[in-house]
């Protein structure tokens, strides 16, 4: 039996452990499975389709939900710095009156600003095709790491860019499976709270 809890999650997701190839592909691995399948993809898509149909509630709780998600507790302060960095850059969009109503939110502290609900709701504003965003979701995230580590520890570009190449082949099938949900529950984030 897994032990779930906060501890025990960062400890799985230290990158700061992460020293070689080897480790990396671990740590994207345990990423991929339990972080961005089960958590920020589903996230992306629901943060979406809420601001495409104007349902600032659900936004709310989205963000709320995933404020109150052990298993992204590890990236909280990334992700937080992420959205809310994304929010400062659409400040200036006064005709986008969702997007403005959260930032307000976010600043007042009535909501944190994960990365995935500014996403979700950045790919709406822009008309983006939720597929083609949720690829460059996962484009952003692994490039993030692998760039990270490369820079951190020396490793060599062209074993970085074959395990981008590996990590970005797989997304279109996770991408499928989170937007081929069930229209009552567009991408729904699926983690169990322990």
């Amino acid at each position: 039996m897994s032990d779930h809890s906060p501890n025990a999650q960062a400890a799985l997701f230290n990158f700061e452990t992460v020293c070689d190839l080897r480790g990396l592909r671990n740590f994207l691995s345990r990423y991929e499975q339990d972080i961005l399948r089960a958590i920020e993809l589903p996230a992306v898509h629901s943060a979406y389709w809420y601001a495409n149909r104007g349902q600032f509630k659900e936004l709310m709780a989205l963000d709320a939900e995933l404020s109150e998600n052990e298993a992204i507790a590890p990236f909280a302060e990334a992700s937080l710095a992420v959205g809310r960095e994304h929010l400062r850059m659409l400040k200036p969009m006064y005709d986008q009156r969702m997007m403005q109503r959260f930032r307000k939110c976010v600043v007042a502290g009535e909501a944190r600003g994960w990365n995935p609900v500014v996403f979700g709701m950045f790919l709406s504003i822009h008309s983006v095709p939720v597929r083609e965003g949720l690829l460059q979701f996962g484009r952003q995230i692994w490039s993030g790491f692998i760039n990270g580590a490369q820079e951190e520890h020396g490793l060599k570009s062209s074993e970085c860019s074959e395990l981008l190449s590996e990590f970005l082949d797989r997304l279109p099938g996770w991408i499928e499976g989170v937007v081929s949900q069930p229209a009552s529950e567009p991408g729904t984030v699926r983690v169990a709270f322990n």
